[in-house]
């Protein structure tokens, strides 16, 4: 039996074949980047979903692939999204649209792919006043069937009732966002649900409710490290419910995590350093001997 044989034997007992000389080259880098990216963002280590996915951007644009830099693209500002950085997330998500549409490429074949696109793009409405696109990106979303972009469209339908001034449909689609944001345990999600229900209580007048909203927010945030949003949703609380219970507990809270950033701080002091005594060269007040 010779070796060729053999190896042949060896590919079909492992259920191998051989590679396809006609085919073209794949760029596993690229494919071991997003494989990494997505195994992060599974894991709930965005941050580092958004570096491997990042990298993977950087990848796909020196192929020049149009298709892999959309995925990638928004892919990356999902992530982003996810570990609360929206400015980058809406910043990326705008440049991987206006590339698509400058190359005329068709944004995703993929049917998850375009509900995180289209939940972006209603994120970056929202985010400009502009209620036609929000209104054209939650409409879309009102077809998907999996829980983590039904709560997307609730989250939308949300923003844009909040927009429409329209506080009791808001506070209703955001209550039901943050459950499903529970459900499938995106908690970043469900700490800006709350958010947008404490808005909306607070648009009805309902300030106790409303403190409540944003105390609960805030909690959750600050749990998961998110101190910049923590400290703005536990300053409203402390607004809204001054005096109340809900107030002193949002105000207890915020002082907490205001003591835990001063413990961290490093230390400013100056080294002393010892110096000899200098002679006394002061003019002497009595008389000169």
């Amino acid at each position: 039996m010779t070796w060729a044989l053999l190896l042949l034997l060896l590919l079909a007992d492992c259920g191998g074949s051989a590679p396809d000389a006609g085919a073209p080259p794949t760029d596993v880098m690229l494919r071991r980047q997003m494989h990494a990216g997505q195994l992060a963002f599974e894991l709930e280590r965005n941050e580092e979903a958004a570096a491997q996915y990042r990298t993977a951007l950087n990848r796909a644009q020196a192929r020049d692939d149009a298709d892999a830099i959309g995925d990638t693209g928004y892919n990356l500002a999902v992530a982003e999204l996810r570990a609360n950085a929206p400015d980058k997330a809406l910043a990326d998500a705008r440049a991987t649209r206006i590339e698509l549409e400058r190359r005329g490429a068709k944004p995703f074949p993929d049917g998850d792919a375009v509900a995180r696109a289209t939940f972006l793009r209603g994120l970056i409405a929202d985010d400009r006043g502009d209620e036609a696109g929000l209104a054209t990106a939650a409409d879309a979303l009102t077809r998907a069937k999996t829980p983590p972009f039904d709560a997307d469209s609730a989250e939308l339908s949300a923003r844009l009732a909040l927009l429409r001034s329209d506080p009791s449909r808001a506070r209703q689609q955001a209550a039901r966002a943050a459950e499903l944001r529970q459900t499938t345990l995106d908690y970043r999600g469900l700490a800006r649900a709350l958010a947008i229900e404490g808005a909306a209580a607070e648009r009805t007048g309902n300030k106790i409710a409303a403190a409540d909203l944003f105390l609960r927010a805030g909690r959750s945030a600050a749990a998961q490290g998110d101190k910049g949003s923590a400290r703005a949703w536990l300053r409203r609380a402390t607004y809204l419910a001054a005096g109340q219970p809900v107030g002193r507990a949002a105000a207890d809270l915020l002082r907490g995590l205001n003591q835990d950033d001063y413990r961290l701080r490093p230390c400013s002091r100056r080294k002393r350093t010892l110096r000899r005594p200098q002679p006394d060269r002061r003019p002497r007040l009595g008389p000169h001997r």
